[in-house]
């Protein structure tokens, strides 16, 4: 009877509590990292504006290599948001590889892995992706521009806007970024970088033309702060190779989050509004452990990509 009474309370008990931060007033952050895909997925609630996020794959489609449950990779994001549904959906920088050889050459497997990111991110539909100098890097060497939405205020070149308009509703949401441009003698062809604190026009601009501003950030943080001081900003993402759980905190007015490195962990950004200001931010971070299922679609990229660098790995060292 016992036995029987403990059984009953282990169906009924409910699932466990994910861990909460509290940051500033009216901001958390919570880490997802249990139960089933459909239990991961936030229940209804008032947000006025969601922000799906990730960055810096360096190319890399599938899980992040570590031989310890490798976590992350485009498959799982894409059926958590297939089940998450509507949002924004924006990725950050250092999406490309751009490893380059001591010759100054680019890597052998940099061009396959670069063309199955670009394959997994338009099957995604994706509304914005950060141009950082990684990425002006590996962009400088391919033959066209890929046809992904890429967006930076301080890098200039084929296929990149300044600034994107994407509709939620009846708000009208502006997505530009930032981002470090490096030493001079870095070559670039095609792309110019731009000092970040020399664009604040730019920003202006999209803030003109726009309800709410995101702006990305790619070790610009000084000129980040410089914007937020002179033009509305509602939401700050930065990419810094953050591993733990932060809370959004506010600065000039603006929430201020972070990306998980390797995108091992998706952010969902919950926002309450009041006209164009942030008032309250929920930020979760959806773990993209082996227990979320691959997506169909995006799945078959990442098989594909894998089988031709094992190809290409055995043409270039088998004896």
């Amino acid at each position: 009877m016992l036995t029987l009474l403990l059984l009953s309370c282990l169906k009924t008990a409910p699932p466990p509590t994910a861990p909460v931060l509290h940051g500033d007033p009216g901001l958390s952050a919570e880490l997802v990292s249990s139960g089933s895909i459909a239990e991961r997925v936030s229940g209804p609630d008032d947000s006025d504006l969601v922000i799906h996020y990730t960055g810096e794959f360096k190319g890399d489609v599938a899980p992040c290599g570590c031989s310890d449950a490798p976590r992350g990779g485009l498959p799982r994001a894409a059926a958590y948001l297939e089940s998450a549904g509507g949002g924004l959906r924006i990725v950050g920088a250092s999406w490309l590889d751009d490893g380059t050889q001591l010759d100054g050459q680019p890597m052998a497997d940099a061009a396959v892995k670069n063309a199955h990111m670009v394959s997994g991110l338009l099957a995604m539909s994706i509304d914005a992706v950060h141009v950082g100098l990684a990425d002006a890097i590996a962009l400088a060497r391919l033959d066209a521009p890929p046809p992904v939405p890429m967006v930076s205020a301080n890098i200039t070149g084929p296929g990149i806007e300044p600034f994107l308009i994407v509709e939620q509703g009846d708000r009208r949401i502006a997505i530009t970024g930032l981002a470090a441009p490096g030493h001079p003698a870095i070559a670039t062809p095609g792309y110019d970088r731009t000092d970040p604190l020399d664009v604040l026009e730019v920003i202006q601009a999209a803030a003109d033309a726009s309800d709410v501003v995101v702006l990305l950030n790619d070790g610009a943080t000084a000129a980040t702060k410089r914007v937020l001081r002179a033009v509305n900003i509602g939401v700050v993402i930065e990419t810094a190779r953050v591993r733990g759980l932060e809370a959004p905190f506010r600065l000039s007015g603006a929430v201020w989050v972070r990306s998980h490195d390797q995108g091992q962990r998706l952010g969902e950004l919950r926002l309450g509004l009041e006209g164009n200001r942030v008032h309250t931010a929920r930020d979760r971070k959806i773990d993209l452990d082996a227990s979320v299922p691959d997506h169909e679609g995006l799945g078959a990229i990442a098989r594909d990509a894998a089988a031709q660098l094992k190809a290409l790995d055995r043409a270039l060292f088998a004896p």
